[in-house]
């Protein structure tokens, strides 16, 4: 084969070569892209399939969302009806951030130009605006002026996302009236906020502002609260709504009608005049609490929007104390206002009858010491039965009692009766109170017990401390001869939509049984001859009523007096001075109004406090016994 022949050869078989080559490769580009393909369509197969339904909800989600829709919070009245908290509608400036097109300093520059925006103003919008979304009006001015309405009405239109906004604020019409009792509502803060998380209840709080925050507003906010209502809306990829879809309009708040008595209140709050103290009135037959007062008060409408620094400060330190409340939460050695238990619990036990005597010379000796426990009468009461040792609150007769009965078994008889321990109001916040225990001491100052703490715990001293509250309770119960009620304030509940209303039941307390009758008996003859005997330390009050008044006086020592020593209130100051009780339930034969009046350092309790318990009893039985006046017809019984 010639030279030019295998040179055409070697070219036929290398473009063979190069066309199987060629052919290998087409083939396996072919095969990659049909399999490349196959993955994209199994993906595509899957996206819009498989997880059709998770990216359509995505999808939504971005486009449709859920607004929550405040509910109106449910009002207060009082027994008969009368308003004492409700909602009152107010004008607010708003900014909505996701609807501005200029930065936020420089609109309340603007604004400010305007109308009046102060620094407080500033910081307090500053702070809300930071833990609030974007598509959240927050007000940088609240409860608008109708001047300042006009003036903003005309220039608004300069600025975007900022707008004049209504909404109902919290008003308690009777002002500084009642408000231990009611307390407030105030903004959500960072205690709030913990305690709605740990009763996982967020839901309810989403876009709501405000909580109540003392009193009944606290108490009772699940009721008065309401349930949170959703509007869903369409938004378009800012954020703004496009359109309105779809609403599940909110529950409002339940009215709640207290057992307050708001005219007995009015007149107990003004004999209480200047006084720093308390009044409670119950009725025994029932438990209802009629009157409320803890004095020195406050104005609770400062606080519905956030009171001013100044204001909070004026009060905060305010030597009296404004925010204790004293019914509940005061905690006083009692004095003599329990004698008429402890005389109970000495018949009871066997330690006295109602026939026997003590002489009291103006001092009691516990055996083997010298120390002598001083009666009030310094020359003392002579011979001395049990009707006669609470017609003159002899301290003597009850220092023996205490002795002989010992401490433990008082304390235990006592606690029956509320006395150093909660009563259960239905009021959050009630103080516990102390029983002068061995165990107490020990526990409290890691020191022993003395006899003669037990003695002096025979007449309401020694480390006995219980509230006006407590007394009250006390005194109730011996009214009703064991069988009385747990004090509570709610009286019924309101259903704003169908106006249907639910009584709230009475609850008993364990009734408290003795193994004679006229125990009972012997003790509220006792009470009656303080006020209608001759010798009655408030025989004063008697005089121009045609009813029987059966009370106990009680003039609690705050500092102690040396052995020798005499009380002498002139030299020393008022906060030493004894503080004044009274305690007291009418008719005697038929009770409808127990009353228990409390002044701090008052110094006489037959002479000061007294006369005020009269007063409130008198207008009670006098002017006030009505009853509920209900809104409705359709009501039924409560739990």
């Amino acid at each position: 084969m010639s030279f030019f022949s295998q040179t055409i050869e070697r070219k036929k078989k290398s473009k063979a070569q190069l066309q199987n080559i060629f052919r290998n490769r087409t083939f396996i580009v072919i095969l990659l892209i049909l399999v490349c393909f196959s993955l994209l369509l199994t993906q595509l197969f899957h996206l819009q399939v498989n997880l059709h339904k998770k990216y359509s909800t995505l999808s939504d989600s971005n486009r449709i969302q859920l607004i929550p829709m405040p509910p109106t919070r449910g009002h207060i009245f009082d027994r008969n009806g009368v308003v004492l908290a409700t909602n009152i509608p107010s004008f607010n400036l708003t900014i909505t951030r996701q609807n501005i097109s200029r930065p936020v300093d420089e609109i309340i520059q603007t604004l400010s130009q305007w109308i009046p925006i102060s620094e407080q103003e500033i910081s307090k919008y500053q702070r809300i605006d930071r833990v609030t979304s974007r598509q959240t009006a927050v007000p940088i001015k609240e409860q608008l002026t109708e001047e300042e309405i006009n003036t903003l009405a005309v220039n608004l239109y300069q600025l975007d996302g900022v707008e004049i906004s209504s909404q109902l604020t919290r008003f308690y019409p009777e002002l500084n009236s009642a408000v231990h009792a009611l307390g407030y509502v105030g903004r959500i803060d960072t205690r709030d906020l913990k305690d709605i998380e740990e009763k996982n209840i967020q839901n309810q709080y989403l876009t709501l502002t405000h909580i109540g925050k003392k009193g009944a507003e606290k108490s009772f906010e699940d009721i008065l609260r309401g349930t949170m209502g959703f509007e869903e809306v369409e938004t378009n990829s800012s954020g703004r709504i496009i359109r309105r879809l779809e609403q599940t309009l909110p529950t409002p708040g339940q009215d709640i009608y207290l057992t307050l008595d708001i005219r007995l209140q009015r007149v107990a709050e003004e004999i209480l005049g200047d006084h720093t103290g308390a009044i409670v009135a119950f009725d025994p037959k029932t438990g209802e609490v009629l009157a409320f007062v803890s004095k020195p008060d406050y104005n609770p409408n400062l606080f519905v929007n956030g009171i001013s620094h100044t204001d909070f400060n004026n009060l905060n330190n305010d030597p009296e104390k404004p925010f204790l409340n004293r019914v509940m939460q005061g905690r006083y050695p009692p004095g003599s206002t329990i004698k008429p238990q402890i005389a109970l619990a000495g018949l009871e036990q066997g330690i006295i009858t109602p026939t026997s005597t003590v002489t009291c010379q103006g001092f009691y000796q516990v055996p083997g010491s010298q120390h002598k426990f001083r009666d009030w009468r310094k020359w003392g009461h002579g011979k001395v039965n049990l009707y006669l040792s609470l017609v003159q609150s002899c301290d003597v007769y009850y220092y023996d009692l205490a002795y002989k009965m010992g401490i433990t078994p008082m304390t235990d008889y006592l606690k029956q009766f509320s006395l150093g321990t909660p009563t259960g109001i239905d009021l959050l916040g009630e103080s516990q109170g102390v029983s002068p225990t061995p165990s107490y001491k020990r526990k409290t100052f890691n020191q022993p017990w003395f006899d003669g703490e037990t003695v002096t715990a025979g007449i309401g001293q020694s480390y006995w401390l219980t509230t006006p509250l407590q007394i009250n309770q006390a005194t109730t119960i011996i009214a009703q001869k064991g069988q009385a009620f747990v004090p509570h304030i709610l009286k019924a509940t309101r259903n704003p939509a169908t106006q249907e209303l639910t009584l709230k039941k009475p609850v008993p307390i364990a009734p408290i049984n003795v193994s004679k009758s006229e125990y009972w008996q012997g003790v509220i003859d006792g009470m009656i001859g303080v006020v209608h005997g001759n010798q009655g330390t408030a025989r004063r009050i008697a005089k121009g009523i045609n009813y029987q008044i059966a009370g106990k006086s009680g003039t609690a020592q705050v500092k102690s007096i040396a052995q020798n020593a005499v009380y002498n209130k002139e030299t020393l100051a008022k906060k030493h001075h004894d503080h004044a009780w009274f305690t007291a339930f009418a008719p005697a034969d038929n009770p409808s109004i127990v009353v228990t009046v409390f002044i701090e350092n008052g110094n006489s309790g037959s002479g000061v406090a007294a006369p005020l318990a009269k007063e409130v009893i008198n207008a009670w039985i006098s002017d006030f016994k009505t009853p509920l006046q209900t809104p409705s017809t359709n009501t039924r019984a409560g739990e």
